[in-house]
């Protein structure tokens, strides 16, 4: 083997380089989101209640920011109620239409 140029499948063998499984159609790419949607939902309702609070605690007795904070936690709430119901708004339309449905969190793949 005196070879000094590997070709590339030589190298990918060589390596054993293989490409991530992407998802090229529009059901696969939203199921894929959906894995981070939640989550990342979740932290922000998580944030938005803490800076309510904590605008509330620092409010001094001014009712203004203890409205204002009870509004922030409000509208976290809200939101993240919504981001829950068009998940399964989704699920219901497509079950009712008989289309595939998203899988579990995790499973990664259509039903």
């Amino acid at each position: 083997m005196d070879k000094i140029a590997l070709t590339a499948d030589e190298l990918n063998d060589l390596v054993k380089i293989t490409a991530p499984d992407i998802p090229s159609d529009l059901g696969g790419i939203v199921n894929e989101l959906v894995k981070y949607i939640f989550p990342a939902a979740g932290i922000a309702l998580l944030i938005y209640i803490i800076i309510g609070g904590y605008q509330m605690m620092l409010s001094g007795g001014d009712p203004k920011n203890i409205a204002a904070g009870k509004e922030k936690i409000t509208n976290a709430i809200i939101g993240f109620i919504i981001v829950f119901a068009a998940y399964w708004i989704a699920q219901a339309v497509a079950v009712l239409l008989g289309l595939r449905t998203i899988g579990g969190f995790g499973s990664g793949v259509l039903q």
